[in-house]
């Protein structure tokens, strides 16, 4: 629980750390920004962190710490799995033969403490430490990593600090990848800094460290990945993007290229796509019973739009394939236009978005109408003439799969008004559409449980912030229950101490009926679309990631992350 606000205001004008006005100030930005008010003061740093943080600390009756004056040591560190740590935002720092020295952010979190007493056996003497020392702390967890890194570019290199030459750097750069492509990433990112190089991986929709390299090897590396995906390696103040494919441990990955100048130096993303497609298959995409039979009824009709929507990262893309692996066969004939081919789907016929010679998804799309297709996968729809084609081909008797940037199902159809379609050439074609979103789920080799009683609920609600709309969704999902049993994953090796492993979708499948389709032609709000839709039985995506909360696939914290970003 936050330190009560009106206690901690009155201690800072009695400490005369503030005075009044510039306290208001600092309530009504913490107000605004939807944040506490300690968090304001330590963001805006004009009291010194160890005067604000005693004063926070004296209020909770214990002491302060400033972390950043500790070492602390592995063992230490395993007796908080990571999961836990972030989430929580404790550390342990110090232990003696019978006390264990803990960081809180919240002293007065009695649960935790009781928690920790029970595992280790040891008396817990908390402390108050700010959250931003805490997520400073954090980072040590990822030593394991970098040690495990730094062993893999030694057993490349005698010395990674001395690269002399692109074949040194081509040692580094295969380390970089196999590590990532081990670590199950999805994306590298290699950025430059004034002083050193970062390494980070995005591991199920999460960036993390994994190492800080000097900051001398930046342009022997960058020149190396432009060699390798044929850009110019003379020319460094304009973005560029390229790829090229390499083979790890018999699996072919195409590495995604994107280089982009920065202050420090030329900042680089890779995106590895496998070649693998195993792992398109509908049933495992994370659907409910009823929005999978809704769309394997609408991919069977041989005509209209089927729209998926969501923003970037959020696995639009493969719900598409993995509907394309379904109506694959020899009778059909399926072209795609895509930018970029993310998958090779055998039997389908795929087209890349290439700007520079005028193939784009307009003019690759009124080419691939003249090719005979049954069925036209449009990547995405970024403008009207797109649109427009997509619209039409839906119209002349085709299967027509495309993606969308909308937040949810009811602002899609507006939106393709709202590109310059006529409402009733929306209503005639449009037949379903999917929004979605991707979270972690909950590591299988460490998932706990525990349960919650009525009484905490109220208190849940407040700690996690919760927005209105989800806070009903979740009274709903609890009404008349006097616990519930909820689930978290602890950390462990598997995990990498995260508490998750692997992802999957919370989504809300709308099927465009009659009554729907009339709401398009009166041109309808997307609030007006969405309360059709849920008298029809549409299950909004709050409620689907309610379903698996309860279910145990993934925890209340992550569904509030995904749904807020």
């Amino acid at each position: 629980m936050s330190i009560d606000e009106q206690k901690l205001g009155q201690a800072l004008l009695d400490s005369k750390l503030l005075d009044k006005k510039t306290l208001v100030g600092f309530i009504s930005s913490a107000k605004s920004k939807n944040i506490s008010l300690e968090d304001v003061l330590f963001e805006r740093e004009l009291i010194p962190d160890a005067k604000l943080g005693a004063t926070i600390a004296g209020l909770y009756g214990v002491p302060f710490v400033k972390l950043s004056d500790k070492s602390i040591s592995e063992p230490l560190l395993r007796i908080v799995p990571y999961a836990l740590a972030s989430s929580q935002y404790v550390i342990p720092f110090e232990r003696t033969s019978h006390e264990l020295s803990v960081a809180l952010n919240d002293p007065h979190n009695y649960e935790l403490s009781n928690f920790l007493e029970k595992k280790t056996g040891l008396a817990v003497k908390p402390f108050y430490a700010n959250k931003r020392d805490i997520k400073a702390a954090l980072k040590a967890y990822n030593r394991n990593v970098n040690e495990q890194f730094t062993k893999l570019l030694k057993s490349a290199l005698k010395d990674p600090t001395k690269i002399e030459s692109l074949k040194d750097a081509a040692k580094i750069l295969d380390a970089i990848i196999l590590f990532a492509y081990q670590n199950n990433a999805s994306d590298i990112h290699i950025e430059p800094h004034k002083d050193f190089l970062a390494i980070r991986y995005r591991v199920d929709g999460i960036l993390q460290i994994i190492a800080e390299l000097p900051s001398v090897i930046l342009e022997l590396l960058v020149t190396r990945i432009k060699v390798l995906a044929n850009l110019r390696t003379d020319e460094h103040r304009s973005s560029q993007d390229g790829r090229f494919k390499i083979d790890l441990q018999n699996n072919e990955i195409t590495m995604r290229v994107s280089i982009v100048p920065t202050y420090d130096g030329e900042k680089t993303v890779l995106r590895l796509l496998s070649s693998s497609n195993q792992a398109l298959d509908l049933e495992s995409l994370g659907y409910s019973p009823r929005d999978l039979q809704i769309i394997r009824d609408n991919i069977e009709k041989t005509h209209g739009m089927i729209l998926i929507t969501g923003p970037t990262g959020s696995g639009k893309t493969t719900t598409l394939y993995s509907v394309l692996k379904v109506l694959n066969s020899p009778e059909i004939n399926i072209s795609t236009i895509e930018d970029p081919i993310e998958y090779r789907l055998e039997g389908v016929n795929q087209i890349q978005v290439n700007n520079v010679t005028n193939l784009t998804f307009a003019s690759g799309l009124r080419t691939l109408l003249r090719q005979d297709p049954d069925v036209i996968m449009v990547g995405e729809i970024r403008d009207e003439e797109t649109a427009g084609i997509a619209i039409n081909a839906a119209l002349t008797g085709h299967l027509v799969l495309a993606t969308l940037h909308t937040n949810d199902v009811a602002a899609t159809l507006p939106r393709l008004v709202d590109m310059g379609i006529e409402p009733f050439l929306v209503s005639a074609t449009v037949n379903m559409v999917s929004a979605q979103r991707l979270l972690r789920t909950i590591c299988k080799k460490c998932k706990t449980s525990y349960v919650v009683t009525k009484e905490k609920i109220a208190t849940l609600e407040a700690k996690l912030r919760m927005k209105e709309d989800l806070r009903a969704v979740f009274r709903k999902a609890t009404a008349g229950a006097e616990s519930f049993t909820l689930y978290t994953g602890v950390g462990c090796a598997a995990c990498g101490g995260s508490g998750f492993k692997g992802r999957t979708s919370i989504n809300e499948v709308m099927e465009v009926s009659d009554g729907i389709r009339k709401l398009i032609l009166e041109n309808a709000s997307p609030s007006v679309i969405e309360e059709q839709a849920k008298k029809e039985g549409m299950t909004f995506m709050f409620e689907d990631g309610m379903r698996k909360i309860l279910a145990g696939e993934t925890t209340i914290e992550e569904i509030l992350r995904v749904m807020r970003s």
